[in-house]
């Protein structure tokens, strides 16, 4: 039992990893958030029976301001959950990372990760964002008292069952369209690709807090598939066949892909998506990493299998359940 923060603890991802870390029943959990909490009730302590409010409104400006709100609230481990998609965004995430170093109390880190292997070139992962995620890894890396962790849960599943499946993630198709009946896959559909349900992954990342040394790299996958098994999946889902064609990689890197209808309806539904080129770019570029490999987990080593490792104290989800 130890007291958590989860930074960005309101936002999509970070709201259940918080509802995960409370529905354990053993932590004292807070949330730093930019947002207020209002009519917050507040909520009694497991570790100490006392009321206490759990959202603490944070800017993040200021390193000395986080050390101080670490310290007050007696934080031990940081959960960050950050949408890491620009500077200042980033510029947050390592003052926190400093803060909580400098922190008597804190001795855990988890970064904003929540997806795959950023380590790696181009050729693999062509996802310009992660020099954001690589940041944060240099600045944990010069630190001398935490214990960090990044946590891989693959894709997130939640994309291939909406609506049906209920989900804090805006809709967004990758590889497949449901409402137009089509499935775009690059080269010739087979590449593998690991996932895990977003609930999955906010519930095993709660359970991870009670193992007593963490390795570097912890993952949720609970399915791996190829492209064309996925087609068959949402085919047999909606009882009906999908028109499936197929595009080389090269379109995808050079962002020259074929656009799924739904999502240049999102585009224009969503402006802060950044506009078609703006999404059409972010999507070819996470379907090229898949059709290069950055999505098979099956291949990773030296990590700790959370799924395994709590097998049978997690309910979780598997692709052929969900789609």
């Amino acid at each position: 039992m130890v007291v958590v923060a989860v930074a960005g603890g309101l936002g999509d991802l970070g709201s259940l990893i918080t509802h995960a870390l409370l529905e354990t029943g053993k932590h004292e959990v807070y949330v730093l958030s930019r947002k207020t909490a209002e009519n917050d009730p507040g909520r009694i302590s497991p570790l100490t029976g006392e009321h206490y409010f759990p959202v603490i409104q944070t800017d993040y400006s200021s390193e000395d301001g986080l050390t101080e709100k670490l310290h007050e609230q007696n934080v031990q481990v940081v959960i960050c959950a950050f949408i890491m998609d620009s500077e200042p965004v980033s510029d947050a995430q390592i003052r926190l990372i400093r803060a909580a170093e400098r922190c008597s109390t804190v001795r855990r880190f988890v970064p904003s990760e929540f997806n795959v292997e950023y380590d790696v070139g181009d050729d693999v992962l062509p996802y310009s964002q992660k020099r954001f995620h690589m940041l944060g890894r240099q600045e944990l890396e010069k630190t001398q008292t935490l214990e960090y962790a990044y946590l891989y849960p693959g894709m997130f599943m939640d994309y291939f069952g909406l609506p049906r499946v209920q989900s804090v993630l805006r809709p967004l198709c990758f590889f497949i369209d449901p409402a137009h009946a089509l499935a775009v896959l690059p080269d010739d559909g087979e590449a593998k690709m690991s996932m895990s349900l977003t609930t999955d992954c906010a519930r095993y990342l709660a359970l991870a807090l009670d193992l007593p040394t963490w390795p570097r790299v912890l993952s949720t996958v609970t399915s791996t598939v190829t492209l064309n098994e996925l087609v068959r999946l949402v085919e047999k889902s909606l009882g009906r066949p999908l028109q499936v064609r197929y595009q080389p990689v090269g379109d995808l890197l050079q962002h020259a892909a074929v656009d799924l209808p739904t999502n240049m309806e999102i585009a224009k539904s969503w402006p802060e998506w950044g506009g078609q080129d703006t999404l059409r770019a972010l999507i070819a570029d996470l379907e090229a990493s898949v059709a290069l490999g950055a999505y098979n987990l099956t291949q990773l080593t030296g990590h700790l299998d959370l799924v395994k490792e709590f097998e049978g104290k997690a309910r979780h989800q598997d692709a052929s359940r969900t789609c």
